[in-house]
């Protein structure tokens, strides 16, 4: 997969590489006049870069509502503990610590489930007036969904094994080898993709073209 795969505004519906999207909301989107000053966070797969999201969040709030959202669009299938800290499996961060003591530039990492562990990247990237909002973390972007072959027949797949000698299949060709529910799981835009019994559930961050046309100016 592709480290700096393009992905989608959710603010203006723009699409674009992960490195000029940053720069892309703070200049456009980044000044509202009497807005609630906003830490920008860029988070990322450890090791699948090309799953990524930009979201920014107020100063007075905790890391542990980064963590709700975190587990909301990305991580959550059977209430496994999660945590931050300065790298992984090493010093932790509290769940209680304020944005606003995060400085920029600053990188850290979130765990969640400590058997099929997901690690993600937090790189803290800008600040941002946005106007004042119920909600404590704000989606402004994320990369575009993926689309994996069919090991067999080359179609778009649908879902992956951890059984069968290819890892993605069509519902055509996973028909053929008469595969049950448990053999197989979704393909879901989150670098968790695969692990547990993770299955995205309803993407309800999906992007939605449509729903951005209705929200008011």
């Amino acid at each position: 997969m592709a480290t700096n795969t393009a992905g989608n505004c959710y603010l203006c519906g723009a699409t674009m590489a992960k490195g000029a999207m940053k720069n892309h909301l703070i200049k456009v989107h980044g000044d509202c006049e009497n807005g609630e000053e906003c830490r920008v966070i860029k988070v990322e797969g450890v090791y699948e870069k090309g799953y990524w999201l930009l979201i920014d969040v107020p100063l007075n709030e905790t890391l542990d509502r980064v963590d709700h959202f975190l587990r909301m669009i990305w991580l959550e299938c059977c209430g496994h503990m999660s945590q931050f800290c300065q790298a992984p499996w090493q010093e932790e961060i509290p769940m209680d610590m304020k944005v606003k003591d995060l400085i920029h530039g600053e990188k850290f990492f979130h765990l969640y489930d400590f058997g099929t562990t997901t690690e993600t990247l937090l790189t803290v990237v800008g600040a941002i007036r946005r106007p004042p909002q119920k909600g404590g973390v704000r989606l402004l972007a994320r990369n575009v969904p993926p689309v994996f072959a069919c090991g067999k027949c080359g179609k778009d797949a649908k879902y992956l094994s951890r059984d069968m000698d290819e890892p993605f299949y069509c519902g055509d060709c996973g028909d053929k080898f008469d595969m049950d529910e448990e053999q197989q799981l979704p393909i879901v835009n989150s670098p968790r993709m695969g692990e547990c019994a993770y299955c995205g559930e309803a993407d309800v961050f999906a992007f939605d073209p449509k729903a951005l046309a209705k929200k008011p100016e």
